[in-house]
């Protein structure tokens, strides 16, 4: 059975004019001529056989047939702007989750995503920072950069970065040794490390031939490792890919020529069902070119 339904522009012009109690404020909002209105509202009156306004030489008013329709409209319109907005929600892209440790996302991912979204602006991404790593079990998150040995066994993974590890300090921390650093001297240094990687000052001073520190100070941060080196609080384990800023402006040093490659590595993980969801695959295939290109 075919429906017979009021044109949804007239249902348009009349809710605005019993809103906002006139033809002429309706005009505006809707941006056409009163006219217009006028046309729309006497075409709606036709179809359903009623006056819904009361004209006089000041204006127009609802009538009992006008209010008792408004009612009708209103809750039409609410419905379908409710029903509207949950199928947006359902069926638009949803935006890509990418989860890494504080320093990475600030690091790493933060200007690799600003460029892919420069390159692809349709697609929506959210950054998801934090000391410890969500699971993808939680299913907040689409893709995980991981920092370990190798990628871990059973997901789709990308090697993304690879740096070296040297100690590095600030200039007035060098110049504070007027006899100038000597990598024999570090045990009594202040040294400065990250408590989860504190494995890279040991690994270290064993290509060194050094004996382990004495005088150190750990954070759960890298970054507050940066900050506190950068101030001159001591020396900092460097990890090459994460502190290029401050090694290309000079706020941090190379006191030492010894760097050894780091044992651990950065890797992008996902699974082969989350690659299937739109925008996951686009980003992942371009941080799989760009991570080539550099």
């Amino acid at each position: 059975m075919k429906r017979r339904l009021p044109p949804l522009y007239s249902l348009r012009a009349f809710e605005a004019a019993a809103r906002l109690g006139g033809f002429s404020k309706a005009s505006e909002e809707l941006h056409v001529t009163p006219a217009a209105i006028t046309h729309q509202i006497k075409k709606l009156e036709a179809e359903l056989g009623v006056e819904l306004f009361v004209r006089h030489h000041r204006g127009v008013a609802l009538n009992k047939a006008g209010t008792d329709y408004l009612n009708i409209v209103n809750k039409l319109l609410d419905d379908l702007t409710r029903q509207t907005q949950h199928f947006k929600s359902k069926h638009r892209s949803q935006p890509i989750r990418i989860a890494g440790l504080h320093i990475v996302c600030n690091r790493v991912l933060l200007p690799a995503i600003q460029t892919f979204l420069v390159d692809y602006p349709e697609i929506r991404a959210e950054l998801i920072a934090d000391i410890k790593l969500p699971e993808f079990r939680s299913g907040n998150v689409d893709i995980i950069i991981r920092h370990g040995e190798a990628p871990p066994e059973g997901y789709e993974t990308q090697l993304i970065l690879e740096e070296n590890l040297t100690p590095v300090c600030s200039p007035a921390f060098a110049a504070s040794h007027l006899e100038g650093l000597q990598a024999k001297d570090l045990s009594g240094m202040p040294a400065l490390y990250d408590l989860y990687w504190q494995a890279d000052w040991q690994d270290w001073l064993q290509a060194a031939g050094l004996p382990d520190l004495e005088n150190s100070l750990g954070f759960s941060l890298y970054s507050m490792v940066i900050e506190s080196a950068v101030e001159g609080t001591g020396i900092a384990m460097g990890h090459t890919g994460l502190i290029r800023k401050e090694l290309e402006s000079g706020a941090l040093i190379k006191p030492f020529e010894l760097e050894i490659p780091s044992r651990n590595r950065y890797y992008a993980v996902t699974t082969r069902e989350i690659l299937r969801k739109q925008g996951v695959r686009v980003f992942w295939d371009w941080l799989s070119e760009n991570v080539a290109q550099a």
